[in-house]
C-alpha cells in the first residue's frame, strides 16, 4: 500500500487531477500494484514557499514539484527506479517539464505501517 506525497505550487491545482491520476499510472507500472491502491496526501504552496536549486543536479528548473512514494521496504532498487521513472514519464506527458520534477522513495518497515481490519 504505497502512497505518495505531493509538494507543488497552487498554481497548478487545475492540473491536480491529471496529476494524481500520472502518478498513479507510474506506481501501477513500475510497482506492480493494483490500481485501486490509490492513497496520495497534495500539498498545495504559494511562491515562495518551495525552495529549491533551478541547477542541481544538472536540471533546468523553472518551477518543482516533490513527490515523495512511501512504501514497506519490499521493493528493490530496479523497482524503486523504474516507479520514478515511469512516473516521471507520466508527469512529463501532461506538459508539465522534466526538470521540474523531483523523486525520492523512502521506505519504512513491517510495523511501521498500520491500516486498520474491516469490522
Amino acid at each position: 500500500m504505497p502512497h505518495a506525497r505531493i509538494d507543488m505550487h497552487r498554481a497548478l491545482q487545475p492540473k491536480m487531477a491529471d496529476i494524481s491520476a500520472a502518478i498513479l499510472r507510474g506506481m501501477v507500472t513500475g510497482f506492480e500494484m493494483p490500481e485501486d491502491d490509490l492513497f496520495q496526501i497534495f500539498r498545495l504552496h504559494e511562491p515562495g514557499e518551495l525552495v529549491y536549486s533551478p541547477t542541481f543536479p544538472n536540471q533546468q528548473r523553472d518551477d518543482i514539484i516533490f513527490i515523495e512514494l512511501v512504501a514497506q521496504n519490499v521493493y528493490n532498487d530496479e523497482q524503486k527506479q523504474r516507479t520514478m521513472a515511469a512516473i516521471v514519464d507520466e508527469v512529463s506527458a501532461l506538459g508539465i517539464k522534466r526538470d521540474n520534477l523531483l523523486l525520492v522513495h523512502v521506505e519504512v518497515h513491517g510495523a511501521a505501517w498500520y491500516a486498520p481490519e474491516p469490522v
